[in-house]
């Protein structure tokens, strides 16, 4: 007697987030809000299209789906929502659908005029989420539902929003369902996990200021330590990254996560703000095994750095430079400075500073990681506001959003820069280039690092489109092989 499947009821998909970067981590934006899903006893299904493919996903739409959800960000990640969701309604226009994530939660009436679009998540999803989908397969009763903007019979309804969830309830992220997921990370460590939400400062470009509400939130010290040590009873890894936006400039809790690190013999990777880097906090990061630090220095300009993008540092640019000084000093411990270019009103010559800091940070701190991103205006930010003044349009449809992001066609000289700066400065051992290309592979890279270094020396970064061109498919093929060879 054959038994009958079980209806999935909720389908997440986590489309591919960037079209050439090495990184695969642990997709949580989906994990929490499923295991949350699971916990109160749902079927749901997965897709990480880094990981699985095609076939995968046809097979699970075809098994029609209760409902649809996708998480994603601004940028390259909405074209593969944007096609994802399009797929559903194609299959069965009657499965409902549904967005979460940042992008969603910043334009959720902008995202719902696309007819492929139901409903959105706005903010968390650990405790919308469930909801909605219980009422999705039961009672189609959406309007006391916190949290979710959606569609009835055409027409855009908002519902009141929802407070932020007491972080205490956080559902642990790996369950039968996601465990392959973390095997695929844990072999290359590539886990990440977060020790806190949000991030209690005001800078003028943060998506923070609209999804976080400028608010840091710690997960409860026994919490993280219940679940970090199921991780690694769970998985084989000695790494993982902490993807807080902001991990805390408490020193006792710098000291708490370190001890929780050392007793399961990780070390691990997080962010901080260069005014956190007091002596006391670097050094208690050393001492519990922190390897990189992540810091947003955003620019070189003193100007940019205090009116435009609002880093409320008390000595400018000079804090910047303490913080380099002092992680030129530890040996234990990596500094990765991010710079943003294109940044609204930012002239020529400040470009140029941005690179001369760029210069004097690895000069000073030889063993330190530089990068440039494009500056991606994110709605409801203060500087987005800057950004339309300067004559930025806002884009009315996903497919022109997922045009936004990291690097991107806003202004070819700051892609091109993303390129230069990252084939002048990630090639050393253990970073991006060199795990891209290993070994003997790395002379297929090799001209376009040496052409890179020339170009940044000279300050010439015009006429890059050809060798850009070819950058990005040995990047995006680099990329393909790496994920394959996870699985």
């Amino acid at each position: 007697m054959e038994t009958k499947a079980k209806t999935i009821d909720c389908l997440l998909i986590y489309p591919v987030p960037t079209p050439d970067s090495p990184v695969k981590g642990t997709a949580l934006s989906i994990f929490f809000p499923g295991a949350a899903l699971e916990r109160d006893g749902l079927n749901v299904e997965y897709v990480d299209e880094r990981m699985d493919d095609q076939a995968r996903l046809l097979e699970l739409l075809k098994q029609n789906p209760v409902c649809v959800g996708v998480s994603s960000m601004t940028g390259f990640q909405l074209k593969g929502a944007k096609r994802v969701l399009e797929l559903v309604k194609k299959i069965n226009p009657k499965i409902l659908t549904i967005m979460g994530g940042v992008h969603a939660s910043t334009l959720p009436e902008q995202c719902l005029k696309e007819d492929f679009v139901d409903f959105v998540v706005v903010g968390e999803g650990e405790i919308t989420l469930p909801e909605l989908v219980k009422e999705i397969k039961n009672n189609k009763n959406f309007f006391e539902i916190q949290g979710i903007w959606w569609k009835k019979n055409g027409e855009i309804t908002q519902n009141q929003p929802r407070q932020f969830m007491d972080l205490k309830n956080l559902p642990y992220p790996v369950t039968d369902k996601t465990r392959k997921y973390y095997e695929i990370a844990a072999k290359t460590n590539e886990i990440l996990f977060p020790t806190s939400r949000g991030c209690p400062h005001k800078c003028r470009f943060c998506y923070n200021l609209i999804y976080n509400n400028c608010r840091w939130r710690p997960i409860p010290i026994d919490k993280l330590d219940e679940f970090i040590r199921r991780l690694t009873a769970e998985f084989r890894f000695n790494h993982i990254l902490l993807s807080d936006d902001n991990i805390s400039a408490n020193l006792e809790r710098i000291k708490q996560i370190g001890e929780i690190m050392k007793a399961n013999h990780l070390t691990w990777d997080t962010s901080l703000r260069c005014d956190y880097c007091t002596e006391n906090n670097i050094a208690a990061l050393e001492a519990g095994g922190c390897k990189v630090l992540l810091l947003g220095i955003e620019t070189g300009s003193e100007r940019l750095l205090r009116d435009i993008v609002g880093k409320d540092y008390n000595k400018g640019l000079e804090t910047i430079k303490d913080c380099a000084r002092l992680l030129s000093q530890k040996k234990n411990i990596i500094g990765f400075y991010s710079f943003m270019c294109n940044i609204p009103t930012e002239s020529k010559a400040e470009l140029r500073e941005s690179m001369d800091l760029a210069d004097w940070i690895h000069k000073t701190d030889k063993r330190g990681r530089i990068s440039f991103f494009t500056y991606a205006p994110y709605p409801g930010t203060k500087l987005y506001e800057e950004a339309l003044k300067q004559g930025f349009k806002e884009p009315p449809t996903m497919a022109e959003w997922s045009e936004i992001g990291l690097s991107n066609k806003i202004s070819p000289i700051a892609e091109n820069l993303y390129y230069i700066a990252g084939l002048r400065f990630r090639g050393g051992k253990g970073d991006a280039t060199s795990k891209n290309f290993p070994g003997l592979k790395r002379l297929l890279i090799l001209p376009f690092e040496i052409t890179a270094y020339l170009r940044w020396r000279t300050r010439f970064l015009r006429f890059y489109e050809l060798e850009k061109f070819i950058i990005k498919k040995l990047f995006r093929r680099a990329s393909k092989k790496r994920t394959a060879g996870k699985k």
